[in-house]
């Protein structure tokens, strides 16, 4: 029995009602565990525009790279039809920015005590003398 045998169908041979093939291109990225990351994917693009994108790299850690973006960007889309992975990058811009005001106000009040601790000591050497 081939490999394909043992580890039962594919999601991708799963979605088609075929017999999944011992070279089949899609098992290794969407294992039969993974249905509704597929089904989620197949919304987006088609199967054949899928397998065209994975055969266009040519290494299969990037292979692997890319089918994660593929469905990353699935769900993506899958939980915001509308605006898709330009909500999640406004979303991130929004906290960068909040993030880099919090970091200015830090550094203001940390300057502020840093020159409030200078003068206190300055006071104190020149009290003493």
């Amino acid at each position: 029995m081939n490999d394909a045998g043992a580890r039962g169908k594919c999601a991708a041979c799963r979605y088609q009602r075929k017999r999944c093939e011992e070279n089949c291109p899609l098992a290794p990225f969407f294992p039969s565990n993974k249905v509704e990351d597929f089904n989620k994917v197949i919304r987006l693009y088609k199967v054949g525009t899928v397998i065209n994108m994975l055969n266009s790299v040519a290494d299969n850690e990037k292979k692997a790279k890319m089918a994660e973006t593929l469905i990353l960007e699935a769900k993506i889309r899958y939980e915001n039809p509308v605006y898709g992975c330009i909500a999640v990058e406004e979303k991130l811009r929004l906290e960068i920015e909040e993030t880099m005001k919090e970091l200015d106000l830090v550094q203001k009040a940390n300057a502020y005590f840093k020159e409030l601790r200078k003068r206190s000591l300055y006071y104190k050497v020149n009290f003493f003398l």
